[in-house]
């Protein structure tokens, strides 16, 4: 698939799609880059997606604060999230899931 991007169009190969249920609150799609990194991105409730994220990141504090002020006037927000994985990581995932 090809993505439009704010720096030009970029590639990816979806390699796992992980469908939204209402247990995880999420969906995830795992992809490869053209420059051949494995990415997974998340997208879902904040609240779901907030617990998996790294604490003490730089945007973390300004990001909760436009969840809060939206949530104020009755707005719905989802996150998303990208991690890197390795060759190894998601070859052991894979023969899993």
């Amino acid at each position: 698939m090809i993505c439009d991007t704010w720096d030009g169009e970029r590639s990816y190969k979806l390699l796992n799609l992980i469908e939204f249920d209402s247990a995880r609150k999420r969906m995830s799609v795992i992809v490869r880059t053209d420059d051949g990194r494995i990415l997974i991105i998340c997208k879902g409730a904040d609240s779901i997606i907030e617990k998996r994220l790294v604490p003490g990141q730089q945007l973390l504090y300004k990001t909760q604060k436009y969840l809060d002020g939206y949530a104020k006037v009755g707005l719905r927000t989802l996150l998303i999230a990208v991690k890197e994985i390795s060759e190894e990581t998601y070859l052991e995932w894979s023969e899993k899931y």
